[in-house]
């Protein structure tokens, strides 16, 4: 072979392979799929009968007037409004000092009495021996002892009259016969009240209640509702109440009926005379679930839903029971639980099992 013709031999297999590598070059390499964008929610479960809302007040179930049992001067005043107390804790004194007086004039007396009762004793007993020894008549005798009784109840009288007494001095000082709060005061050093006049109110707190006005359509059928209480500077607290008692009458004026619901372990925080929201909801309500109409696409005749798995990069195709479509809403009524996060946009362009991306919207 010439030299020419060998050159141009291996020009060709040069351009030859040249070609063959621009040909692989430009065959498409495999790639794997990119995640699909797609907008999700979380389901969360509500009543499907609409929940009744009231405006309420929060009351102590017992709030009472405090007085004192006697009359007297106020001389000293112990607690202040809002203050709270304990069984037995003083709360305001009256003067003492009358009843102090009667104390020892009656022990006096007593003491008296007493000695009376002695000697009227030692006479009956004379009596009684010269009687069965016949050196006295029966007059005699009956007269001794008669006066022996007498002196007996008269000892007898002033010691009740003592303990009266003794009873009064200790009244003399007003306590709390229960633990609460006090909520106003109605008596003031150096006033004179008589007996049983109002000094302190207190509201005890053992057992709270909420109060509410609720129209006349709704008084008679609270019975069969659950009810619940919302403070409004409590937000996110929700306390359980059971109904304790409708009033029979309507108000004059607004024609709605009182209601008082007793408070079910009520928060440390709660206090007398917040505002709150009393929440009345049908014993027989069924959970259901209330999702966007975009969330919703079918397997086969059913209506489904795309729920996203626990590691967040894919979706299953969960069948669903549709019992009402609301606007934009679609209820349901089966096939969720609560808490499950769905897919709401992007539904008809994705597969069982694809991956897929949460996509958030800018900040």
């Amino acid at each position: 072979m010439s030299r020419a013709l060998r050159h141009r031999v291996l020009m060709l297999s040069s351009a030859a392979g040249l070609m063959l590598l621009l040909a692989a070059c430009d065959q498409p390499q495999a790639e794997s799929p990119q995640p699909r964008p797609v907008r999700v929610t979380t389901v969360t479960l509500e009543s499907s009968a609409p929940v009744a809302r009231y405006a309420a007040v929060i009351r102590p179930r017992i709030e009472a007037d405090l007085g004192f049992r006697i009359a007297g001067k106020v001389v000293e005043r112990r607690v202040e409004v809002g203050q709270r107390v304990v069984p037995g804790q003083p709360l305001a004194r009256l003067d003492p000092s009358d009843l102090d007086l009667q104390v020892k004039a009656t022990e006096a007396q007593l003491a008296s009495a007493q000695a009376d009762a002695a000697n009227a004793q030692g006479d009956f007993r004379r009596a009684a021996e010269l009687k069965r020894g016949g050196w006295a008549s029966g007059q005699t005798y009956d007269h001794a002892r008669a006066g022996h009784e007498r002196a007996k109840a008269h000892v007898t009288e002033l010691q009740a009259s003592l303990s009266v007494l003794r009873n009064s001095s200790r009244y003399a000082v007003l306590t709390a016969d229960a633990e609460g709060v006090v909520t106003a005061i109605l008596a003031e050093p150096g006033q004179v009240l008589s007996a049983g006049q109002p000094a302190v109110r207190l509201a005890r707190l053992n057992e709270m209640e909420v109060v509410a006005d609720i129209p006349e359509q709704q008084a008679t059928s609270l019975a069969d509702h659950r009810l619940s209480v919302e403070a409004w500077s409590l937000p996110g607290v929700t306390i359980a109440a059971v109904l304790r008692e409708v009033s029979p009458a309507a108000d004059p004026i607004t024609r709605t009926y009182r209601l008082r619901a007793t408070l079910q372990a009520p928060p440390s925080g709660l206090q007398l005379g917040m505002t709150a929201t009393l929440l009345a909801l049908p014993r027989h309500s069924v959970p259901v679930a209330r999702v966007p109409l975009t969330a919703l696409t079918q397997q086969g005749e059913q209506p489904a839903v795309w729920i996203v798995n626990a590691r967040g990069d894919g979706v299953d195709l969960h069948p669903v029971q549709v019992v009402a479509y609301a606007g934009d809403w679609a209820i349901i009524g089966g096939g969720l639980s609560g808490g499950e996060t769905i897919v709401t946009a992007g539904v008809h362009k994705l597969d069982s099992g694809q991956r897929i991306r949460v996509w958030r919207a800018p900040s």
